[in-house]
């Protein structure tokens, strides 16, 4: 966690630089506390002492920087890039590299009028992309 606080605070600079400075912090759908407690959701039994914490850190970092850059052109959100196969979980999510990528950039090209301070996953929310905190 405390990486992707230095890396972004070397980057800060430079983003300032930008007309549309982002920020896009790669999150998992299983940092939502909020459907951790919910026993109807499909992952409620995976309970990660490690990976999931450091997920939800990481989120929270999130609304503290958005909220930190809120008078700025900067855009700050975390997004989930879904289930995907790759080495982390010896390739047995159902989700493509390719696919996971595009939720990233869809997020990191967004207008000056588009979300900050939010948490998307369409695993968590399909029909609106926007996942409980």
């Amino acid at each position: 966690m405390f990486g992707v606080v230095r890396v972004t605070q070397a980057f800060v600079d430079l983003l300032q630089k930008s007309l549309q400075p982002r920020i896009v912090n790669v999150t998992s759908g299983l940092a939502s506390l909020t459907l951790h407690n919910d026993p109807t959701w499909k992952y409620y039994n995976v309970k990660a002492a490690v990976y999931n914490p450091s997920k939800a850190a990481l989120n929270m970092y999130t609304i503290a920087l958005a909220y930190e850059l809120r008078d700025t052109p900067f855009k700050v959100n975390a997004v989930d890039p879904g289930f995907t196969a790759t080495d982390f979980n010896q390739h047995s999510g159902p989700g493509t590299v390719e696919d996971a990528a595009a939720r990233l950039v869809k997020y990191a090209t967004i207008d000056a009028d588009g979300p900050t301070g939010k948490f998307f996953s369409d695993d968590n929310s399909p029909e609106t992309g926007e996942s409980p905190w």
